[in-house]
C-alpha cells in the first residue's frame, strides 16, 4: 500500500526559490483545492495530543517548534556567561590543589594519632 505523500518538509519560512528542487511540489501542495485533514500525534511536556490538522498546519508547527527550540538554546546560551577570571587571578593554578592536599594530610595524621597506642 503506497501512499501519495510529500515528504519533504519545506520548514523554511521563505518561499523555496526557483532553483530549488522541491518547488514545483511546494507549488502543487498550495494548488490542492481541498487539503486533506490527517491525524497528528504531539508530545510535548510530558504529554501526548492526538488532532485532525491539514499539512500546511502540521508544517506551521514543526516551523513553530523549531523556532521555539532555536530560541532557548540562544537564550541558554547567552545566559551562560564565562566563569568570572577573579578567583583564578589571586591565586595560582596548584594552590588550591596543594591547600587540599596539606589539609588531607593534616586529618591523615590527626586520625592516625587518635588511633596510635603510642600516646605523645
Amino acid at each position: 500500500m503506497r501512499r501519495d505523500s510529500n515528504l519533504d518538509l519545506c520548514l523554511s519560512p521563505m518561499a523555496p526559490s526557483s532553483s530549488s528542487p522541491s518547488a514545483s511540489s511546494h507549488q502543487n501542495l498550495m494548488d490542492e483545492p481541498a487539503m486533506r485533514h490527517q491525524h497528528l500525534t504531539i508530545f510535548y511536556n510530558g504529554r501526548i495530543t492526538v488532532c485532525d490538522v491539514t499539512e500546511f498546519q502540521a508544517r506551521a508547527i514543526i516551523w513553530l517548534a523549531s523556532r521555539e527550540k532555536e530560541e532557548r538554546i540562544n537564550t541558554a546560551r547567552s545566559n551562560q556567561a564565562p566563569k568570572p577570571l577573579h578567583s583564578q587571578l589571586h591565586s595560582p593554578p596548584g594552590l588550591s590543589l596543594k591547600r587540599s592536599l596539606q589539609r588531607f594530610l593534616q586529618k591523615r595524621k590527626k586520625r592516625a594519632e587518635a588511633i596510635s597506642p603510642y600516646r605523645q
